[in-house]
């Protein structure tokens, strides 16, 4: 559907546009060019008489952008200052991290995939801002201050948390210590009873959390944390998504190279080897290599049983 009319600061944004545009694509007739802005065919010709007298200051023929269009193709000569899409600027970085934040906050059933590049993309973002900047709902609030209450009180509290390693939610009961930054993300440091060690959940991932603290001595808590599992993993590709995905600069992720990584779960390690897709292969430990050929069994498993479709074969 194509716009009747246009504000002083649509057509600005509009212009600064246009110029990158007819620049890939000199000789394209007006009616396209309109098309594909979703303006009246009057609207684009507007655009273009306004644009025929833009340029650098002097705007003699020599500064000024030299366009033709009465022919009803559109080319462009003598724009390069303005031949670069348009960078965003601050606020607009500031809003669209803060559209990211609301985003993975406020859709608990995103896949984990989509999830996994939403935080990645915030936190290149974020770099380039230069400053903390987050938003929360009311939910998170109150999650948070649960938790400080629990703090104080040196008392337990039941949560439900979603594990993106096991892709599941899960009840747990858990004795908070302290918060901690990493990255854009808050933690909570907290001995869990399911894992009988210190464990640390993101509380953007605690859907649910208990009014009801549970009183213990110290007696009953073991705070020593239990010891890492550490994996040997060798780099067969170096793609950048697998890089940025370890928090690792491309100088680092060499192909051939070997990595420790060390996690408290095995199924974190076993999610992060086939997510690489063929980026990473694991030599140690053997129990995760054997989490891995489960995985791989069971996955085609679901193909043997029709569960998911193969691919028609190409015929000759």
């Amino acid at each position: 559907m194509v716009k009747r009319t246009s504000t002083p600061i649509e057509q600005t944004a509009r212009l600064l546009d246009l110029v990158p545009f007819l620049l890939a694509h000199q000789g394209i007739p007006v009616e396209q060019l309109a098309e594909h802005f979703r303006v009246t065919k009057e609207i684009i010709l507007d655009d273009l008489n306004t644009l025929w007298m833009c340029g650098l200051p002097g705007y003699t023929p020599l500064e000024l952008i030299d366009l033709e269009f009465d022919s009803g193709f559109v080319t462009i000569r003598n724009a390069e200052p303005l031949a670069e899409v348009r960078a965003l600027v601050g606020s607009e970085l500031v809003a669209l991290v803060l559209g990211l934040d609301l985003l993975a906050t406020g859709s608990k059933d995103l896949p984990i995939e989509v999830r996994e590049r939403i935080e990645n993309l915030s936190i290149r973002i974020r770099s380039k801002i230069g400053s903390v900047i987050s938003v929360t709902d009311r939910g998170e609030s109150e999650v948070r201050a649960l938790i400080e209450q629990a703090i104080r009180k040196r008392a337990s509290v039941r949560i439900r948390y979603f594990s993106p390693q096991k892709d599941e939610v899960k009840d747990r009961t858990i004795t908070p210590f302290d918060f901690f930054l990493e990255g854009a993300f808050e933690y909570v440091r907290a001995f869990c009873d399911s894992s009988q060690g210190v464990r640390t959940f993101r509380v953007d991932r605690i859907q649910e959390i208990s009014k009801n603290f549970i009183l213990r001595s110290s007696t009953q808590l073991s705070t020593t944390p239990t010891e890492p599992i550490v994996s040997t993993v060798r780099i067969t590709r170096g793609e950048r998504w697998t890089a940025e995905s370890l928090g690792l600069a491309l100088d680092e992720f060499v192909v051939g190279g070997v990595l420790s990584l060390s996690a408290y779960s095995v199924d974190w390690i076993t999610r992060t080897v086939l997510a690489s897709q063929g980026d990473l292969v694991i030599d140690s430990p053997s129990q995760a290599r054997r989490s891995i050929v489960q995985s791989l069994d069971a996955t085609l498993a679901l193909y043997e049983e029709g569960a998911i479709a193969l691919a028609p074969k190409n015929r000759i």
